[in-house]
């Protein structure tokens, strides 16, 4: 690295090689960051892990071993968040860097722990907002406590603060007064964005493969996978439906998520972007109720990225009053479903399946959106602003 080049330091809760929402966002967005930077990040018990999805830059990992101990530490959150502060501070105070980009994941200590050792070093703090912050936080939690203390604290130092949609835009504008500025999740930046795919669309009697990734999540898919689940049944046999998740098929019985029609199963990033390339309809889910409204309003779900890309055609489940369902209608990278309606899921299902026209529709709108989160442009323009900021 050049005498004169100003690094970025990030900080985070997680980080590759941990297969959960947060890393993956900051390793799409800063594998296609060109500049000195350094992680300084958590980890998280339990959390799947994938040996091969490499973290993008040099990595300072909280991490207590055996994973024994890591889970007991975390079973005390004031303990915890003791430990996050003083590495957090350890780690900024010897890199001195000249920004630090910290992510707001749902518990908001790491981010927390940067604005206060920002603070104390007078270091620009840029933060972005995976996800709302107060507004998940569970009653009466430590990460309650927290986020009231800080969220506004943060809302008005900041040197920047960066919201992943123009929903979340929007409610921090009407909290806070805060003109927050979009940065939107990225797909991968090794993922080529083709102009065009040849969508394929399968003849009657072929098996078509439906097929959902990511977490389940009480406070944001889980009465929609219910939903999911049930309309297995009013699905003909020629469909398939797997779903690629960190839950086992036990896990999913005390859910109510078992069917015996679905493949449950947990792979490498690598290959579920290509089972995701080989799906024929691809499921997006939020809940309608018992859920964090707030969230499911102005969320972006993670594992749409990989959607964008993959040249099969999205079926967007969710309320409509949700960003997913806003910016899918509006942007066309999705087909639509926002009423909690079985038969109407099952028969969108299998017109997206086999209407060749839809089909085509849809994946070109998908294309168009994946190219607006190509995370090249908006890494360059992180690079400015530390370049700008001297």
């Amino acid at each position: 690295m050049a005498a004169t080049e100003r690094k970025l330091a990030i900080t985070c809760g997680g980080f590759p090689p941990l297969v959960i929402g947060s890393p993956v966002l900051m390793a799409n967005l800063f594998r296609a960051y060109h500049g000195g930077m350094e992680a300084v990040v958590g980890w998280e018990y339990g959390a799947k892990l994938d040996p091969a999805f490499t973290p993008p830059c040099k990595t300072h990992y909280l991490r207590f071993k055996p994973d024994i101990v890591q889970r007991a530490v975390q079973h005390f959150p004031a303990l915890y968040f003791f430990l996050i502060k003083w590495f957090v501070w350890l780690h900024l105070k010897r890199l001195r860097p000249a920004a630090v980009f910290a992510a707001c994941t749902p518990d908001g200590r790491f981010l927390t722990a940067s604005l206060m050792a920002c603070r104390r070093l007078k270091i620009p703090l840029w933060a972005h907002m995976h996800d709302l912050w107060l507004d998940n936080a569970a009653p009466g939690s430590f990460e309650e406590r927290l986020a009231k203390q800080w969220e506004a604290v943060l809302f008005r130092e900041a040197d920047k603060v960066f919201c992943m949609t123009e929903a979340q835009q929007e409610h921090y504008q009407a909290k806070y007064g805060r003109a927050c500025e979009l940065l939107p999740h990225c797909v991968p930046a090794d993922m080529e964005i083709p102009a065009s795919v040849a969508v394929r669309t399968k003849s009657p009697g072929q098996h078509k493969w439906v097929l959902y990734t990511g977490n389940i999540s009480s406070g944001m898919n889980l009465d929609a996978l219910a939903q999911f689940v049930k309309c297995v049944d009013l699905l003909p046999p020629d469909y398939k439906i797997r779903m690629l998740i960190s839950c086992s098929a036990r896990q999913c019985r005390r859910m109510g998520l078992y069917h015996e029609r679905i493949e449950y199963g947990w792979v490498s990033v690598a290959e579920s972007q290509r089972l995701i390339r080989e799906a024929d309809v691809l499921f997006l889910p939020l809940s309608f109720k018992n859920c964090s409204a707030a969230e499911v309003k102005t969320v972006f779900a993670t594992k749409a990225l990989d959607y964008l890309v993959s040249g099969v055609p999205i079926l967007v489940f969710s309320p409509p009053q949700s960003y997913h369902s806003r910016s899918a209608k509006e942007r066309g990278w999705g087909c639509v479903v926002e009423a909690e309606d079985v038969q109407l899921l099952a028969k969108q299902l299998q017109e997206l399946a086999t209407d060749a026209a839809l089909r085509n529709t849809v994946v070109r709108g998908a294309l168009a959106e994946a190219r607006r989160r190509d995370p090249r442009p908006w890494a360059d323009r992180l690079r400015q602003y530390l370049e700008d900021n001297r």
